[in-house]
């Protein structure tokens, strides 16, 4: 599986678990993925106020945040949780 934003790449996903609703996996990051590093760290940051206007509109929406299956489709998730240890946390729209 891959991870995009709009047409981004932004990683390669393994190692696939489910715990309820959350999908929790590895993510091994494109180098496109540099530039959403304070995004990601800000989102899972359970002590951070986090302040949308500090962010692009387009990351905000959940619309443009997908995963690409094995068979090359294309199915929508909530923005996802990304952390600096290469795991990656999200949920299907």
């Amino acid at each position: 599986m891959k991870l995009y934003f709009l047409n981004e790449f932004l990683g390669d996903i393994s190692n696939i678990g489910i715990e309820g609703m959350w999908i929790t996996a590895e993510i091994t990051p494109s180098k496109n993925i540099v530039k959403f590093n304070d995004f990601f760290a800000a989102i899972i940051e359970e002590e951070n106020d986090f302040e949308e206007t500090n962010y692009n509109e387009e990351w905000l929406d959940d619309n443009n945040w997908y995963i690409m299956d094995d068979e090359n489709t294309r199915k929508g998730i909530y923005i996802p949780a990304v952390y600096p240890d290469g795991k990656i946390n999200w949920r299907w729209r």
